[in-house]
């Protein structure tokens, strides 16, 4: 029996998966990280050039078969490089410096293809990019999208496509804003689905190939490796989310769906409340527990080093095996926290962040000048807010509904198990915001997009929670309704601040969010579909090109 996806041609993919793209990453004034997947071994060279009328001239060039490198001018930077195994999945990350600030330039990918000498990345369209600006005060944009899940299982078995066109739209509305000040694109968490839809949960497939033969628990770890990659070149194999990825310094961070739907929000333990067989179903297969927990165990690595080698490579870097991060621009300071790394609620405390990154944080924030960067955003995958409020007015048929879903109560921040982390979390927020800083949490996760305004009456400080959730997720789900349709309009949490909803949009959306040095403020801007009617009164679900929300944020 094969365990490995590296061959296999019988995965219902509805679409080509990804084989040779490019992921724009960390950019600054002066370098960008270029990832790249070439789907193949060889030499190759990433080429890199600024955009002028002389250079827009290669674009010509590069359609050329055989191209050979010698042919493409030396005033063009070139970054060569190796992949000589599979053991990063043909995947390598080129850092590329010396360039000028708040410049576009252009990028190519030259290697051998069938033994011919050829472009292999922008001979079919240009892929550019622009460095970021020196300048400080300086207004800018960028834009946020959470839950990529564009697949719907069909009654006879098929894998069908759906929402893609939200990407399209997407990447009209960043193209749009670049012309001006579109700096970078934010993933904020569930850029994949591992458990998506039946057809291609790698889950279900553990379960059809967990087993013991000669005396070896099975599959292997790097069977699993494979499944996970899988994932990612079928969720990134189009042609319009290659677009976004390719155009933009793309900047991301994971939620549970890139391991397993409520990643470390199920209970392990050896008394009655043990849900281990929730997560994989090893009792069927005639193992035992430490072998299931062996194999989860095993997933689990698998998990965070695809994560790692297909977003975290291309973000700024850190540590080994830490994945928050900081960024800085213009007047803005933003953090990208990891929430799944050390999400485990069977642990004392600290269940969602972990020691480590909880102390990171509250360093960083206080080492932030208000100065220097008034403007704050946190990047949570999760809200931080507002489900407490959800329960507290929920009636009788909203608990039944809640009652099968304790993972998704569990990885809420506001469940029982975190109050401590929560309440420490917010406390330093708000104590930055009366600091002078303007903070805004940036989040996804819940399928429903909402902006809502916190504030501590005692010393008048505000915070704004922004979430924008889902891009193309199609599944109906409970909890997403209830955030959307049970919560107050106003009122105070359970932490004891006042909270106000500004706006709830509960179909696909992305969104775009301005900052205004000037103004002193931030502009929220909500992008998605509506149900509009055709002349014949036909109804559809289009994307609509205007803001469905736009929000000014004042602090």
């Amino acid at each position: 029996m094969s365990d490995t996806f590296i061959w296999k041609t019988d995965r219902p993919w509805p679409n080509p998966r990804l084989k040779c793209g490019a992921i724009v990453g960390h950019t600054t004034s002066k370098s960008s990280r270029i990832w790249i997947r070439t789907g193949r071994l060889g030499v190759f060279n990433l080429l890199v050039f600024e955009l002028n009328d002389e250079t827009k001239k290669l674009f010509g060039l590069f359609k050329k078969v055989p191209c050979l490198i010698d042919e493409i001018p030396q005033s063009v930077k070139r970054y060569t490089f190796t992949i000589s195994d599979y053991n990063t999945d043909t995947t390598y990350v080129v850092d590329t410096n010396q360039l000028k600030a708040n410049t576009e330039y252009g990028y190519a990918l030259h290697g051998m293809d069938s033994q011919i000498p050829r472009i292999l990345l922008g001979q079919d369209r240009p892929y550019t990019f622009r460095t970021m600006p020196n300048k400080r005060k300086l207004p800018f944009s960028f834009g946020f999208y959470s839950c990529h899940m564009p697949y719907k299982d069909s009654f006879f078995g098929n894998t069908n496509v759906v929402n893609l066109e939200m990407w399209d739209y997407f990447h009209s509305v960043l193209s749009e804003h670049h012309k001006n000040d579109l700096r970078f694109v934010i993933g904020g968490g569930d850029q994949v689905y591992v458990d998506g839809v039946n057809s291609l949960n790698i889950w279900n497939f553990l379960h059809k190939v967990a087993r013991k033969e000669d005396g070896n628990l099975l599959p292997e770890l790097d069977s699993m490796k494979s499944w996970y990659r899988d994932i990612y070149r079928g969720y990134w194999g189009f042609a319009n989310v290659q677009a976004v990825h390719s155009s933009y310094p793309n900047y991301m961070t994971w939620d549970d769906h890139e391991l397993k739907d409520g990643w470390g929000s199920y209970k392990i333990s050896d008394g009655s409340d043990d849900e281990l067989n929730e997560i994989f179903d090893w009792q069927s297969k005639g193992l035992t527990r430490n072998e299931a927990l062996e194999l989860i165990a095993r997933m689990k690595t698998a998990g965070f080093k695809i994560y790692e080698e297909y977003q975290h490579a291309h973000n700024p870097d850190t540590p080994s095996g830490q994945f928050d991060y900081e960024l800085e621009l213009a007047e803005s300071a933003f953090y990208f926290l990891d929430s799944r790394s050390s999400r485990d609620i069977n642990k004392r405390s600290r269940r969602v962040l972990g020691q480590g990154q909880y102390r990171r944080f509250n360093q960083w924030l206080e080492r932030l000048d208000v100065n220097r960067t008034p403007f704050v955003f946190i990047i949570s995958a999760v809200p931080v807010m507002h489900l407490n409020i959800v329960l507290a007015n929920a009636d009788a048929n909203v608990l039944a509904d809640l009652a099968d879903l304790q993972d998704d109560l569990r990885d809420s921040w506001e469940h029982g198990l975190h109050d401590s982390e929560r309440k420490g979390l917010l406390k330093a927020l708000f104590s930055a915001s009366k600091k002078g800083f303007r903070i805004c949490i940036l989040s996804g996760d819940v399928h429903t997009s909402a902006a809502f305004k916190m504030l501590d009456e005692q010393n008048g400080s505000v915070i704004y929670q922004l979430t924008s959730s889902a891009i193309t997720y199609n599944k109906p789900r409970v909890l997403s309704w209830v955030l959307g349709k049970t919560v107050a309009d106003s009122g105070r949490s359970d932490d004891g601040y006042q909270f106000k909803r500004l706006a709830l949009y509960t179909d696909s959306n992305f969104s775009i969010i301005n900052v205004d040095p000037k103004g002193k403020c931030v502009w929220f801007k909500l992008y998605g579909k509506q149900t509009v009617a055709d002349p014949n009164g036909i109804e559809a679900d289009l994307p609509v090109k205007s803001e469905i929300v736009n929000l000014e944020l004042k602090f």
